[in-house]
């Protein structure tokens, strides 16, 4: 598994929301993460939305990262990282958002 884990979002995230808008979460930095650091959030992605390279996969470039409780949740972009493990990336960039208090 490339990933820390897997949890479903169908009863909530365990953080709740993040409070952000789609252009708030633009001004969320971007920085490197390890995918096998992270927990995904879906149970899976569509194949075909992998393969064919013209195929949208979403509005932010980036994608996005909640830190709860010490633990990096991949709340979004899981076919953007799948698209990178299989061009052989264990890292993306990603916005990660730090939920956890200083």
């Amino acid at each position: 598994m490339p990933f820390a884990g897997v949890i479903s979002r169908d009863q909530g995230c365990p953080w709740g929301t993040t409070g952000l808008s789609t252009a708030t979460w633009a001004d969320v930095p971007v920085v490197p993460v390890t995918v096998a650091t992270l927990t995904a959030t879906q149970p899976g992605v569509l194949i075909a939305a992998l393969i064919e390279a013209g195929v949208p996969v979403g509005g932010d470039e980036y994608p996005h990262v909640v830190i709860w409780q010490g633990r990096a949740y991949l709340e979004d972009g899981h076919h953007r990282v799948m698209r990178a493990l299989i061009a052989g990336q264990r890292s993306i960039d990603a916005r990660v958002f730090d939920m956890d208090p200083p």
